[in-house]
Formats: C-alpha cells, sequence, structure tokens
C-alpha cells in the first residue's frame, strides 16, 4: 500500500486501491476562536499567521473533493489536542480538527474539472507551506 499526502498531490498521484490519509482543522466558528484567537493571539501556541480560516475546509466538503477525485472515503474521526499533556486523542466530534482516510478507487476515469482546481489549490498550499519553515517544522511536531 502506497500513502501520499495530499502536498504530494493526494488523489491525484495516489495508485489505484492506495490509500490517502489527511489530517486538518473543520471550518467551523469554534476552529477559529480555538486555532486562531487563542492559539496564535492568546497562548502563543503556534506562530501568528500560522492559520488561514478560509483554507480551512469542512468534513463534507474535503470528501465531495476527494470524490470528485475518484476517491472514497471510508472513515472520518475527530481530533482533540490536549496542550497540558502534548498527546492527541481520536473523538467522534469533528467541529475541530478530524482526520480522513480515503482510498483511490480502482477503475481509472478521465480527469473531473474538480481535478484542476485541487491540484491548483494544492500547489498553492505546497508552495506557501515550502516558502514557511515555520509553520513547516511545527506541522512535523
Amino acid at each position: 500500500m502506497k500513502i501520499l499526502d495530499v502536498g504530494c498531490g493526494g488523489g491525484l498521484l495516489t495508485e489505484p486501491g492506495g490509500s490517502l490519509f489527511i489530517t486538518t482543522i473543520n471550518k467551523t466558528q469554534l476552529s477559529y476562536a480555538l486555532g486562531i484567537v487563542f492559539s496564535e493571539q492568546i497562548a502563543g501556541i503556534v506562530p501568528k499567521g500560522t492559520h488561514t480560516w478560509e483554507k480551512f475546509v469542512s468534513p463534507e466538503k474535503l470528501e465531495s473533493i476527494l470524490e470528485s477525485n475518484g476517491l472514497s472515503v471510508q472513515t472520518v474521526a475527530g481530533m482533540l489536542y490536549n496542550p497540558f499533556s502534548g498527546y492527541w486523542h481520536w473523538s467522534e466530534n469533528t467541529s475541530l480538527n478530524y482526520a480522513a482516510h480515503a482510498v483511490k478507487s480502482s477503475m481509472q476515469e478521465h480527469p473531473a474539472p474538480a481535478e484542476f482546481a485541487l491540484k491548483e489549490e494544492t500547489e498553492e498550499l505546497r508552495i506557501e507551506t515550502s516558502t514557511n519553515s515555520g509553520v513547516h517544522e511545527a506541522l512535523k511536531k
């Protein structure tokens, strides 16, 4: 099984039958309040400017993007971070952070217009991430 992350092209490069795992932040008012206002501006857990709320994506939107690119979403699970212990925990609540597992269809289809839009968005995010080493290093942790 080959595993690629969305920064490497995600479903566009995943081989038929291959898995794609994505962890991201949901686009909710709560994620804005905790992910940006609290973690960046109040507590300083991550550097200011790390997150761009307009780029956050809901599980429903992510599933739509993945399915339009020939992937079938298998699982979506919430993730909660405990800043006191430094550990992440699985949760049924996806209102902040969540993980998705999708599998590339075995059938090869012609690219849909959404694939091209996803490729452009992915390339923009890859460039932004590669030019901001502080964000890249924080994501590694």
